[in-house]
């Protein structure tokens, strides 16, 4: 794509228009899309379930924003951008989703940035959830207030974001603030990442899930189908299962140890934690809360706080807006800079 349309995209109207960005949060069970203002508000959900196959992803991702700007029109917004949320890894740059999850299988080597953008003329960004919901706390959230922070999602895997002096961390080739694959056991099982021992494979959904159904004491929790979930082991923990509530807890204890060492390294003001895991709270949750204060350096958990986000369901779609506004900004400065420069170069 050539630089005179990449510049074409970028419009920022001084009009009565509102500016919005057009949002999609790709997750492994379900499809959204949303229409953000950039106070955070959205005025338009759609859901829809994820697809099984990768080019029936890509097909429902642009019927989506084909619906997106049909209201955009009729409302008349002025519709920025679109930014895309996704589970894996993803190279930032070139929007490019490097390595897919478990959950969206083979979703693989895809240009959704050059495909959204070839298709709609519009600037797209694509970046991984764990980001995203870092970037949506910094632009809308609790992380409004901290230049350091961490942001962590705790569900079906283990993700997140890091800030640092007010920057988003991505790393030499955009694939940094991989939490879920930071190691707590070097000979521990092997992970999809390639790594051993990953925090996803004992404290995410999943790995509670696996780690139970490899203990012996916790047999008499798997249902006549052969299932397993983690509220399952919830509710009999809360029943007064003691190794139920035995292994929630060294779940924590693992997330704690992992999460310190970033606390140490980071120095953060604030860790921020989201997801379905939340629920865990009198047995995962306040281990892990305890395991961080406990083995951190005492210089650096002095004035730390571990605070739940206010963005429960949110996240994906509202970090995928913010990235449109973050992004946009930062081309349009480029920009007006580049011209200011033409300008007194001109006058001299």
């Amino acid at each position: 794509m050539s630089k005179k349309s990449k510049s074409n995209f970028v419009s920022f109207h001084s009009s009565s228009k509102i500016n919005v960005a057009l949002a999609i949060d790709l997750g492994g069970t379900n499809l959204r899309m949303g229409i953000v203002r950039g106070t955070g508000e959205v005025v338009k959900w759609k859901k829809q379930t994820t697809p099984a196959d990768n080019n029936s992803i890509i097909i429902s991702i642009q019927a989506l924003i084909e619906d997106g700007l049909s209201v955009c029109t009729v409302a008349g917004y002025n519709v920025l951008g679109v930014g895309i949320s996704t589970g894996g890894r993803v190279d930032f740059k070139r929007g490019i989703i490097v390595a897919s999850t478990s959950l969206i299988s083979g979703w693989t080597n895809i240009p959704l940035k050059e495909i959204i953008e070839r298709r709609f003329s519009l600037p797209t960004f694509v970046d991984n959830d764990g980001n995203c919901f870092a970037v949506a706390e910094k632009r809308f959230g609790k992380g409004k207030r901290f230049n350091n922070f961490i942001a962590v999602v705790l569900g079906t895997g283990i993700g997140g974001g890091i800030y640092v002096d007010g920057r988003l961390l991505r790393g030499s080739n955009n694939f940094a603030s991989e939490i879920g694959h930071v190691s707590v056991d070097a000979d521990g099982p092997q992970c999809s990442c390639g790594g051993q021992g990953c925090i996803e494979l004992f404290a995410s959904g999943s790995g509670i899930v696996r780690w139970a159904s490899e203990n012996p004491l916790l047999r008499h929790l798997v249902s006549d189908k052969g299932e397993l979930s983690s509220k399952i082991i919830s509710e009999a923990a809360k029943d007064g299962d003691l190794s139920a509530s035995a292994l929630l807890k060294e779940a924590g204890r693992r997330l704690g140890v992992a999460i310190a060492g970033l606390v140490n390294v980071f120095n953060p003001e604030s860790i921020i934690i989201s997801g379905s895991l939340l629920k865990l709270e009198h047995t995962y949750i306040n281990e892990f809360k305890k395991t961080v204060m406990k083995i951190a350096m005492k210089s650096n958990t002095r004035e730390l706080r571990i605070e739940s986000s206010d963005f429960p369901k949110e996240g994906g779609i509202l970090g995928a807006a913010a990235l449109v506004f973050e992004e946009t900004v930062i081309v349009h400065q480029a920009n007006r800079s580049q011209s200011i420069d033409f300008d007194e170069r001109v006058k001299k």
